[in-house]
C-alpha cells in the first residue's frame, strides 16, 4: 500500500541518467552520479567504471555527497527498498499488469536488517571505518555510527532464462489463484457494508492502517487483494446481523472462512511484495480462531507478523530515520498493535510472549501517532476519527506494558514467590494509570454507543489486570466468603460484569475484539468460585453475575466462533450442582422454568415457556414461581435436572456433545471445584 504524505511528499520515481558498467549489466539502479564508487560496486567489491554513452556523450563526473546525507544524532538512515510493486501488479479485480523491467530490478534489490551482534556487521563496518584515501599515520579516526540495514547484493550471473522461469511460475500461480477465486470480491454494496463495519468497530481498537491511503487505493482500484480480503474477513466478523442480512451471504462463519482462506492462499503464494501490507494482513489473520488442534491459530499468524516486523527492524525503530513522519507514525501504530496483541494472547494462553521489552527500543505510542491529519470527502464507508479514537490505542499500549510486568512477576515459571512489595508496586502503577485517564475515556463521560464501547473495553482490560494480580490470593484463600486481599479480584470482576451488562443492553458485545472473550471468561470463573463459597444473597448475586458472563460469551460467539468444547470443559470442571445451575439452555429452544430452592439452586417444577414472555406473564402461568428480583434471567438460563445434561445436537453455544476431555477429568461428584482445572481453562481462551 503506497504511503501518501501531503506535508512531505515523496519524490516520483525517475530513471537514473547514468549508470556504471557493472550496474548497467545487472540492470539495477545506480547512484554513481551521487558517489563514486557507487553503492552496488562497494557491496559487491568490484571496480566501478563509467562507460561512454552510445549517444557520444561523456560521463558526468561524480560529485561529493551533500551534507544532508550524513547521519545525525547517532541515528541510522534507513534506505528502504521500494517494494511497493511485486513482479506482477494487480487491481482489486485481479487484472494483471507487468511492471517495467526497471521496477522488476528494484524489487530484487532489497535490504536486510542486521543487529549489532551479527558478525557480518563487524566486517562491513570495518570497511567503512578505513578508507583507501586515509593516511595510515592519522592518529584520530572518526568512527561512524553502526549501520543496521544493508543492501542485499544481487547475483551478477543471473541469466535471462531464470527471469523467464520466474515470470512463468508467477503466471501459473496467478492462474491457479484466479481459478480458486482469490481475486474475486463481492459486489461494491457488500464490500461497503463490510468495510464500514471494519472501520466502525475494529480500526479504533487497532489503527494499523492509514485510513486516507486505504480510501484512495480502494477507489483507484489498486488496493492489495491480500489486504482487502483480510479486511473483509474482519468486517464480516463484526458487522451487525441486519447488515449481514443485506448481503448475499447467509452464514457468517462460512463467509469468514471464505475471506480468510483467500487471504491465506495469497499469502502462502507470496503474492504481495510490500512488507507493510504483509504485516497488516498477518495481524488481521491472527484473529482467526481455529480449533485446539489447528496449527494456524492466533499464535501462528501473530508470530509470523512479529518475526517480519523484527526483520524490518521495527523493534529498534528509535535508531532509524524513516523516510517521512507519516511512515514513522504508521510503523509505531503497527508495532504497538503487535505488542498489545502479543501480551494479551500470551497472558490468556499462559505462554511466553514473542516480544521482550529488553529487546526493543521503540518510543511509547503517543496521541499524535494516532491522530489523523487528512479528512476524507466521503465518510459513509471509511468513517472518521471520533472522540476517544486517538486516546484508546495509547492507553491500551500502556496497559499492555503493565500486563507484561504482572505476568512476568506473578506467573513466570522461573520466578521466586511473588512478594507483597512487588504486588504493591504494581497496584500503585495501576492506580497511577487510572488517575491519568483522559476525560474522553472515563466511564462517566461515555454518552454515545461508540464511546461506551471503547470505554468499556479499556476498563475491562484494566480490571482484568487486577484480577491477574490478586487472583492467586483469591483462589487459595482459606477464608470463606469475602475478605482479605483476594476480595480485590472479586471487586474487579464485579465492575467488569457491570460493564458487560451495560454493553449487552446496547448490543455492543458482539463487536468486541477477541481479548474480550478472555476478560469475560476470567470474571466468569471468579463469580463461579464465589457462587460456591457464598450463601444467601451473596450466592444469588454471584449466580446472576455468572449468568451475565455466559450471555456475554454467547454474544461473542456470533463474531468469533467461541468453541463449544471450551465451555464444556468449563462445566465438567464444576460439581454437578453448580453446572446445572449455571448452564445455559439452547436459545433456539423454549426456556425451562424452575422454582428456586432453599439453597438458591433451581428446583424441579418447570415448564416450557416462550422466550418472549414477560416475567409477570410467566408468573401468572406458573404458580410455583416467585417473581424474585434476584433471579432476573433465571428463566432462560437454567438446566433443571441431570436428565437434561445431554441434549439434542444443535448449534447452541452450550449444548452438551461428546466430551473432548473425558480423558482429562470426569464430571466432578463432590461439592468442591478443582482450582487447578479452572486455571487450566485459561490456556484455551
Amino acid at each position: 500500500m503506497p504511503s501518501q504524505n501531503t506535508s512531505a511528499p515523496l519524490k516520483a520515481r525517475t530513471r537514473a541518467k547514468q549508470a556504471c558498467l557493472h550496474c548497467n549489466r545487472r540492470r539495477i539502479r545506480c547512484n554513481v552520479q551521487e558517489t563514486r564508487p557507487c553503492h552496488n560496486c562497494i557491496v559487491t567489491n568490484v571496480p566501478c567504471t563509467i562507460g561512454v554513452s552510445k549517444r557520444g556523450k561523456t560521463a558526468t563526473p561524480s560529485h561529493t555527497p551533500s551534507p544532508s546525507s550524513h547521519l545525525a544524532d547517532n541515528k541510522v538512515s534507513l534506505s528502504l527498498p521500494n517494494d511497493q510493486h511485486s513482479l506482477a501488479q494487480r487491481d482489486p479485480l485481479g487484472n494483471l499488469t507487468t511492471p517495467p523491467i526497471s521496477e522488476q530490478a528494484d524489487y530484487s534489490h532489497q535490504t536486510v536488517f542486521l543487529g549489532e551482534s551479527s558478525p557480518l556487521t563487524v566486517v562491513i563496518d570495518e570497511g567503512r571505518h578505513s578508507s583507501p584515501n586515509t593516511s595510515t599515520t592519522t592518529t584520530t579516526t572518526t568512527i561512524p555510527p553502526p549501520r543496521l540495514c544493508y543492501p542485499i547484493p544481487g547475483r551478477s550471473n543471473v541469466s535471462r532464462a531464470r527471469d523467464e522461469a520466474l515470470r512463468a511460475c508467477k503466471l501459473r500461480t496467478e492462474h491457479h489463484l484466479r481459478a480458486d477465486g482469490a481475486f474475486s470480491f463481492p459486489p461494491p454494496s457488500t464490500c461497503a457494508l463490510l468495510l464500514q463495519a471494519y472501520f466502525n468497530w475494529f480500526h479504533p481498537c487497532f489503527p494499523i492502517l492509514d485510513r486516507a491511503d486505504v480510501h484512495l487505493s480502494y477507489h483507484q482500484e489498486n488496493l492489495s487483494p491480500l489486504l482487502l480480503h483480510a479486511m473483509l474477513f474482519i468486517g464480516v466478523s463484526l458487522c451487525p446481523d441486519d447488515a449481514l442480512a443485506q448481503t448475499e451471504f447467509v452464514d457468517r462463519h462460512s463467509t469468514k472462512f471464505l475471506f480468510y482462506s483467500r487471504a491465506k492462499a495469497l499469502y502462502d503464494e507470496d503474492w504481495e511484495g510490500d512488507n507493510t501490507v504483509k504485516l497488516q494482513t498477518l495481524f488481521l489473520l491472527s484473529f482467526w480462531r481455529g480449533g485446539p488442534s489447528e496449527e494456524r491459530d492466533i499464535r501462528f499468524w501473530l508470530g509470523i507478523a512479529i518475526s517480519l516486523a523484527q526483520k524490518r527492524g521495527m523493534h529498534v525503530m528509535a535508531k532509524f530515520s524513516l523516510r517521512s513522519a507519516k511512515e514513522e507514525r504508521l510503523w509505531k501504530r503497527i508495532w504497538w498493535a503487535l505488542y498489545t496483541r502479543d501480551q494479551q494472547s500470551a497472558a490468556a494462553l499462559g505462554l511466553p510472549p514473542r516480544i521482550r521489552d529488553e529487546d526493543c527500543d521503540v518510543a511509547m505510542l503517543a496521541p499524535d501517532d494516532v491522530r489523523e491529519t487528512e479528512v476524507l470527502d466521503d465518510t459513509s464507508v471509511f468513517g472518521m476519527e471520533l472522540v476517544g479514537d486517538v486516546e484508546y490505542p495509547v492507553e491500551m499500549a500502556m496497559l499492555a506494558r503493565i500486563l507484561r510486568t504482572i505476568v512476568a512477576t506473578q506467573y513466570s515459571p522461573s520466578r521466586s514467590l511473588p512478594s507483597q512489595e512487588t504486588r504493591n508496586v504494581l497496584r500503585r502503577q495501576l492506580i497511577k494509570w487510572e488517575s491519568s485517564i483522559p476525560a474522553e475515556l472515563r466511564q462517566d463521560s461515555a454518552a454515545t454507543p461508540r464511546a461506551k464501547f471503547l470505554t468499556g473495553l479499556m476498563h475491562m482490560t484494566y480490571n482484568n489486570l487486577y484480577i491477574l494480580l490478586y487472583r492467586p490470593l483469591f483462589l487459595h484463600s482459606a477464608e470463606k466468603g469475602t475478605g482479605g486481599e483476594g476480595q480485590i479480584a472479586v471487586d474487579a470482576a464485579t465492575r467488569s460484569t457491570r460493564i458487560v451488562e451495560d454493553m449487552l443492553s446496547h448490543n455492543l458485545v458482539q463487536h468486541g475484539p477477541t481479548h474480550l472473550i478472555t476478560h469475560v471468561f476470567s470474571i466468569l470463573c471468579i463469580h463461579t468460585l464465589q457462587f460456591r463459597r457464598e450463601t444467601g444473597t451473596g450466592r444469588k448475586l454471584a449466580e446472576h453475575r455468572a449468568r451475565l458472563c455466559l450471555l456475554g460469551l454467547q454474544e461473542l460467539q456470533k463474531s468469533w466462533d467461541l468453541e463449544n468444547w471450551v465451555l464444556e470443559l468449563f462445566f465438567r470442571c464444576l460439581d454437578n450442582s453448580t453446572a446445572r445451575t449455571l448452564r445455559l439452555m439452547d436459545c433456539s429452544k423454549p426456556a425451562a422454568i424452575a422454582t428456586p430452592g432453599e439453597d438458591g439452586v433451581s428446583g424441579n417444577n418447570r415448564g416450557n415457556v416462550p422466550l418472549d414472555m414477560s416475567l409477570e406473564e410467566i408468573v401468572a402461568v406458573s404458580p410455583g414461581l416467585q417473581a424474585d428480583a434476584s433471579y432476573p434471567i433465571q428463566l432462560s438460563l437454567n438446566l433443571p435436572n441431570e436428565d437434561d445434561f445431554v441434549q439434542d445436537d444443535g448449534d447452541g453455544l452450550y449444548n452438551v456433545s461428546a466430551s473432548y476431555a473425558d480423558h482429562m477429568w470426569p464430571p466432578s461428584q463432590d461439592s468442591t471445584i478443582t482450582l487447578e482445572n479452572l486455571e487450566y481453562l485459561y490456556r484455551f481462551l
